[in-house]
């Protein structure tokens, strides 16, 4: 188990406002104090992160929920902070306006999701130009806006003079948002970019290192970075397991060598594809394909990952010894995967410039950006996957490449979340061709992290090209974070399908995998299939079998969110598919589980369906607390309520009045935003507002957290100690056994 460090997140209201800037500035600055930095970037991008790279000495990261899933954030956030040296303050830089997240998925992915998932306090940059008091409106919303978040300081950027300083400082002392910092307008400070973004560092070393240079001393000019430092210490702790690669792949080990590009053209790769294939044991060389004529002797693989070969095309190929030898590997069976850059490497020419000619096909760039999130089903088995994989991944990119023919596809992009928001027909990218499919390329990047199993399926396949014997490539039980995307327009069940398999729906209990019943374990351990929400102890995944797969269709509150009918459709395609399918939730599945529907559309499609009872939070919670729901003498029964709807909106049905004169125990779920209505209500119908209350945070767990007081203040005590879900209340006198003190559950979950 390890600690974060101190942390802070640089946001914006909107791209453009200076979060790069101040980010690494910041970043530069920290460590020229002599503190140990680490740097993070939230969504895919692979440029931020060579800047924070200089800046800090260590390799950039990234914390991404739709590439990496929700699970792994906190622990690649732990394990780039401690992996090393461990760091004294982690600065996470932020990606497009805060709260813009995926499309058509409510902020998921978004730097707030982050902010959110990593508990770390927001500092949020804006360019102030053209405007002055006006921003104080702006700062006031962002900070409101959400209340899980917490807007802990403002940094003024390209501020015009200190009469235009001090109106703006003057406009948001109303607001409550301090002011940390304040940069003056500085052309000097612009970094170059293209048609990607900036310019990487690995193309402008000797520039990059004097931007850098002037970035720490612009940010330490500017910005307050004691009062800074104070609130990255101010971040709540957030303590757990780190991301280890080694435990990610399952022990499994292979012996081979293999070329990685770099260089200029190829600098485009994550810190973490390098450690899953390091624990594999592949050993890693580097190779520049402008500058070396040839692969390793030993060289068992390729991986040629994203970068700017349009820009060195000419170069590139200029190389010809390089390109024969990358040739002659892949007409040999060399395990090649390309991923954006490496595609247009791999075609018979880029611009009319000759590349390697691995892939029938030509490429050339355009004027159209293609850039987005993708949920992708591999086509074709081959290096990188199995035939029907799911994967998440982005593209981003302004090329083209025309195949000559039908190839054999890699992947099918699932459609858009819905007509307003892009394709509403699958589309296919990519190649898979080489003998036995040794040659993988697409336009798609994937993040390795997030699916480990790519990682070792790429150093099984360099381990038999190496040595003409073949290994086992195990499943990792996280590793399926995507909804299935239909393959085809065939009936789930048709005369040749196989014996329709058994949804069981399982109550996980309240968050400690020890909690569990033991009909649930044993139903685990019998899954092919199991199709988990947000809220179940991840313990109880890491347990699985190998081959066991994991379907994620978490619901964030008032984010992400995998519709209910599509979760009935799994459970029944799967199960009609041979599986036995395990549906896995926190609590028990039918106290606001929605339970009961999945039972109907099972039993509607002709699906055999069982329930296995969990221990429901709205007791079990209150009791990991010290809240006993009755007590002799003080109470005879509990009112278990949800209040996802306030008191007041036409969809609920609660009565709020009956609930108030009950005379129980009341036990509020969902009620994390509602809570000031529901306790304005409930006193309003009658309640004693000194009748005792208690909140509890993750339940269950390492985390749980323990708030009480009054009836009539308990929301006011939830709001200043930014109460987050998931969390229960407990209203009613029985509330006054709570204890604030962290239990020691069983198990860390």
């Amino acid at each position: 188990m390890v600690t974060a460090p101190p942390r802070i997140l640089v946001a914006a209201p909107a791209s453009g406002q200076g979060k790069t800037t101040v980010a690494t500035g910041l970043m530069a600055a920290l460590r020229q104090r002599g503190l140990t930095v680490s740097g993070h970037k939230v969504g895919p991008d692979y440029i931020d992160p060579s800047y924070h790279e200089l800046a800090t000495g260590r390799r950039g990261r990234n914390l991404d929920p739709f590439l990496q899933g929700e699970q792994r954030i906190v622990p690649l956030l732990l394990h780039g902070a401690t992996v090393g040296t461990p760091a004294d303050v982690a600065v996470i830089e932020g990606v497009m306006g805060l709260l813009d997240g995926a499309v058509g998925r409510a902020g998921f992915a978004s730097t707030a999701h982050v902010a959110r998932l990593t508990r770390t306090p927001v500092l949020l940059v804006v360019d102030v130009s053209g405007t002055s008091r006006s921003i104080a409106a702006l700062v006031h919303g962002f900070a409101t806006f959400d209340p899980q978040l917490t807007v802990a300081g403002v940094i003024l950027n390209k501020v015009g003079s200190a009469t235009h300083e001090a109106e703006i400082r003057e406009a948001l002392v109303s607001t409550g948002v301090p002011v940390l910092g304040a940069l003056r307008r500085d052309a000097a400070l612009d970094t170059p970019s293209r048609h990607l973004g900036l310019v990487p560092v690995a193309e402008r070393a000797a520039a990059a290192r004097r931007t850098v240079d002037a970035l720490a001393a612009h940010v330490a000019a500017g910005v307050d970075l004691d009062a800074v430092l104070a609130v990255a210490r101010r971040a709540p702790a957030l303590t757990g397991p780190a991301w280890d690669p080694v435990a990610e792949l399952g022990g499994f080990t292979a012996d081979a060598t293999v070329a990685v590009a770099s260089g200029a053209a190829f600098t485009f790769r994550y810190a973490e594809t390098d450690e899953l294939l390091s624990a594999a044991g592949l050993r890693l060389a580097t190779v520049d394909p402008l500058r070396d004529e040839a692969l390793p002797a030993d060289c068992a693989g390729l991986y040629l990952g994203g970068g700017f070969p349009e820009v060195y095309a000419a170069d590139l190929s200029a190389n010809q010894p390089m390109r024969a030898a990358v040739a002659a590997g892949a007409a040999a069976g060399l395990p090649v995967v390309a991923e954006c850059a490496g595609l247009l490497y791999l075609a018979r020419e880029l611009d009319g410039a000759p590349m390697t000619g691995v892939l029938d096909a030509t490429a050339r760039m355009t004027d159209r950006l293609v850039l987005g999130y993708r949920e992708a089903r591999a086509v074709t088995a081959g290096v990188l996957t199995d035939a029907d994989d799911l994967v998440t991944g982005h593209e981003f990119h302004r090329t083209r490449v025309d195949p000559v023919g039908e190839p054999a596809h890699a992947w099918r992009f699932r459609p858009r979340p819905s007509v307003a928001h892009g394709t509403t027909s699958h589309a296919v990218d990519g190649f898979v061709t080489g003998s036995d499919g040794s040659v993988h390329a697409s336009y798609l990047h994937v993040h390795w992290a997030g699916h480990p199993r790519l990682a070792a399926r790429f150093a099984a396949a360099a381990h038999r090209h190496r040595t003409g014997t073949s290994i086992p490539v195990p499943r990792h039980p996280l590793e399926d974070t995507v909804v299935p995307v239909p393959t085809s327009d065939v009936p789930a069940s048709t005369p040749d399908a196989p014996a329709t398999g058994r949804v069981t729906l399982v109550g996980a209990g309240p968050g400690d995998p020890d909690l569990m019943t033991r009909r649930g374990l044993d139903r685990l351990a019998e899954a092919d299939v199991v199709v988990a929400d947000r809220l179940v102890p991840h313990a109880l995944l890491r347990e699985l079998r190998t081959g066991v797969r994991v379907i994620d269709v978490s619901k964030v509150p008032r984010g992400a969110f995998v519709p209910q009918e599509r979760i009935n459709e799994i459970l029944v395609e799967e199960a009609r598919a041979g599986h036995q399918v395990v549906r896995l939730k926190g609590g028990d599945s039918f106290v606001f589980g929605r339970g009961m529907e999945e039972v109907q559309a099972c039993q509607a499609a002709g699906v055999p369906v069982e329930v296995v009872p969990g221990i429901s939070s709205s007791i079990s919670v209150p009791e990991l607390a010290g809240v006993p729901v009755t007590h002799r003498g003080l109470t005879q029964g509990f009112t278990v309520v949800s209040a996802h709807l306030p008191p007041g909106d036409p969809g609920s049905t609660v009565d709020w009045a009956g609930v108030a004169r009950a005379n129980t125990t009341i036990v509020l779920l969902m009620a994390v935003q509602t809570l000031p209505d529901v306790t304005a209500a409930l006193i309003g119908h009658g309640m004693d507002p000194a009748t005792p209350a208690a909140s509890i945070e993750n339940g269950g767990t390492p985390a749980q957290r323990v708030l009480t007081g009054r009836l009539d203040e308990i929301a006011e005590v939830a709001a200043a100690h930014r109460l987050r879900p998931p969390a229960i209340t407990v209203i009613g006198e029985v509330a006054a056994f709570a204890h604030t003190a962290h239990p020691a559950p069983a198990a860390t979950g």
